[in-house]
């Protein structure tokens, strides 16, 4: 097969020399447990309940099978305590009431009473007897009187796969649930191709958005008999519109839209006026709150709106640039940040939630090289005091440093992203690696990450970028992605590497590359397309025949098949182009040691796509390893295999990253 990839020439090198005859600049005593990195964060998403007396929050346990979980209520006034041994994220959808993910949805009280099973495996076995539900996530949850503790709900004609690209394409109809007794009720069908609904504070639905071949637009109705009508101006787009929240007399709509210089900023618009209103936030260089994209911490999301969860009135805005940020309309929550900041200088510090009354919040402090602590502030006693660590055995001081970069692409395209160094090692002629992230269209962020953190506790520096395609940078940059997968992606990619090594910060002759997902796959081409640059590749559940898996794809939800194709390509008149991307067809290019590492339950990438590369590197001669493991999906998650995976890297690193 002719090749359209360029043909590099070899670059002579001088390396120096060195004693060590591995990579690792930390002598073996003092590596960090590879458990430290396989383990997952022991806390997790604490909520406070509406009335500010109990925590609700989770707590992992490793079994012989993987990671289960409890839940656990916590009285913040000294009174008894109790746990669930079964739970997952949790929302307060009463005083003393919540619902909580657990192999599908369940409910029960804060006194460990009166659980139900109202979704998936947990209905099933909780109500032998009752209708199976598709569904769902919860859209309302502050009924009053009779109906508190009732829910609205999705709910989908049928089981929804989820779908690649940061969008579901499914069309949820809503129904009432009552989380005491597991029965509920038709609210809503869906009127033609709605993918999301907001309500007003009584919980009437009155804003839908409409999806259809990659367009989107607006339609609203005053009242539950009223027809369906769209938006004026906010017609049919091209993810040009993201509603975002309903005032509660839903009259104002708050909107994510593209500002005239190109970057996504946040709207009101008047739904009786039928009239755009201003534009409330927004920044030169970075989206706010862009379609299709979110990052969270511990479950909490970093980029939405904040609401006072009793009235809906929208308090601030949480975003995020090179780092997380937060800005308050509400004088009394600027004043609170402030202080937070001022206590904890140079950290991340997070209200992720907070009584009906505001008056008391749970505060996560962190940073990348802390999972951070958990704290109860007490506005009425003015006091500040600490909940729990996430992840105890965490030593931030022990971790890596985590930077902020920018570099120019070949086409002069700034790209953003970040560089992960070892402790106590001057960053010059350090072996590294480059680890782009998957999606594509999704993006790295300032974060504790384990595989970065991991490489960097075994000397390697760790590059991360968010190349053309990543959201959050504006929209022209978010298109530049577009059926670009395979050549301005990966262009923007070898460029940060190179810019590594003309920075002086990595020893040009021990560049690996490793990635997980669509960064598998970058993985896998990259060392195909420059032999000259990389000494080794780690593809994780990495894709590598693209018409296969949109062949895959379009079977499991046709939906979509718009979507990718916008995003990947046509697999029909697209085809040589998406044969010539794809690793299959270039096995016999690879010049270095590739590690290949999949699950064999994977959904997201099929266990063919492995197969199918193996063959192909069998086919051609070529060295490569292998780690697979059953009842493995889309990434390893049982702390057993993930411990082997570190211990796998690490090694296939150290034979093949020395000196020259």
């Amino acid at each position: 097969m002719k090749s359209l990839f360029p043909v590099r020439s070899v670059r002579h090198v001088v390396i120096a020399l060195s004693l060590l005859c591995g990579v690792s600049a930390l002598p073996a005593a003092d590596k960090l447990p590879l458990e430290t990195f396989a383990k997952f964060p022991a806390i997790y998403h604490p909520v406070i309940s509406r009335d500010g007396r109990t925590l609700c929050y989770g707590a992992y346990v490793d079994t012989p099978t993987g990671v289960d979980w409890a839940m656990l209520f916590k009285d913040m006034d000294g009174g008894k305590n109790y746990a669930v041994d079964k739970g997952g994220t949790a929302i307060w959808v009463s005083e003393d009431r919540v619902v909580y993910s657990s192999y599908g949805m369940a409910s029960i009280d804060r006194d460990g009473r009166n659980e139900r099973g109202l979704l998936g495996y947990a209905r099933e076995q909780d109500l032998k007897d009752q209708q199976r539900l598709n569904g769902g996530d919860i859209i309302f949850d502050r009924f009053t009187g009779e109906k508190e503790g009732h829910v609205l709900m999705t709910e989908y004609d049928h089981p929804p796969s989820g779908g690649r690209y940061g969008i579901y394409l499914f069309y949820p109809n809503v129904v009432e649930m009552d989380t005491r007794t597991g029965k509920f009720f038709s609210v809503l069908k869906n009127p033609g191709k709605v993918v999301g609904w907001l309500c007003d504070g009584t919980g009437m639905i009155r804003v839908g958005v409409e999806f259809d071949q990659g367009m989107t637009r607006v339609v609203f109705r005053n009242t539950e008999n009223e027809m369906w009508h769209v938006a004026a101006g906010l017609d049919w787009a091209k993810r040009g519109i993201r509603p975002l929240h309903l005032s509660a007399d839903g009259k104002l709509l708050y909107l994510g839209m593209v500002t005239p210089e190109g970057n996504w900023g946040v709207y009101t618009y008047d739904l009786t006026k039928q009239k755009m209103g201003e534009l409330i936030l927004s920044h030169s260089r970075y989206d706010i709150l862009p379609y299709g994209f979110s990052v969270s911490q511990d479950g909490f999301s970093l980029d939405r709106l904040v609401l006072a969860p009793k009235t809906r009135e929208v308090l601030g805005a949480q975003y995020v640039t090179d780092t997380p940020k937060v800005v308050w309309f509400d004088p009394q929550f600027a004043q609170v940040q402030a202080a937070l900041d001022q206590n904890f200088p140079g950290r991340i510090n997070t209200i992720v939630s907070m009584s009906d009354n505001l008056q008391r919040l749970v505060v996560l402090s962190w940073t990348a090289n802390d999972f951070g602590t958990y704290y109860l502030f007490d506005l009425g006693k003015k006091q500040l005091k600490p909940l729990f660590q996430r992840a105890p055995w965490i030593k931030p001081e022990l971790m890596a440093e985590v930077k902020p970069i920018s570099y120019k692409s070949r086409d002069g395209l700034t790209i953003h992203g970040y560089l992960t160094l070892p402790r106590g090692v001057e960053p010059k002629k350090l072996p590294l690696v480059v680890n782009p992230h998957g999606g594509p269209f999704v993006r790295d962020s300032y974060d504790l990450d384990f595989d970065p953190q991991f490489l960097a506790s075994r000397g390697y520096a760790v590059l991360q970028m968010n190349y053309r395609g990543s959201p959050g940078f504006g929209e022209a940059f978010y298109k530049k992605g577009q059926r670009n997968i395979g050549r301005g992606i990966q262009d923007d990619i070898e460029d940060g590497a190179r810019w590594a090594i003309a920075q002086g910060i990595a020893d040009p002759g021990r560049v690996a590359i490793m990635g997980g997902s669509f960064g598998g796959y970058s993985a896998a081409i990259q060392p195909m397309r420059s032999p000259d640059l990389y000494r080794c590749a780690i593809n994780i559940a990495g894709v590598t025949d693209w018409k296969a898996l949109m062949k895959y794809d379009n079977e499991r939800a046709a939906e979509r098949k718009q979507v990718e194709t916008d995003a990947i390509g046509d697999p029909v008149t697209d085809a040589a182009e998406l044969d010539d991307i794809s690793p299959v067809n270039h096995a016999d290019k690879l010049q270095v040691p590739m590690l290949l590492i999949y699950g064999k339950d994977d959904t997201t990438v099929p266990y063919t796509q492995f197969t199918a590369l193996k063959a192909a590197l069998d086919k051609a001669g070529k060295r490569y390893e292998v780690l697979t493991r059953a009842s493995e999906q889309h990434g390893f998650s049982n702390i057993k295999n993930r411990v082997e995976m570190y211990k796998a890297i690490e090694a296939f690193l150290a034979k093949n990253m020395g000196p020259k």
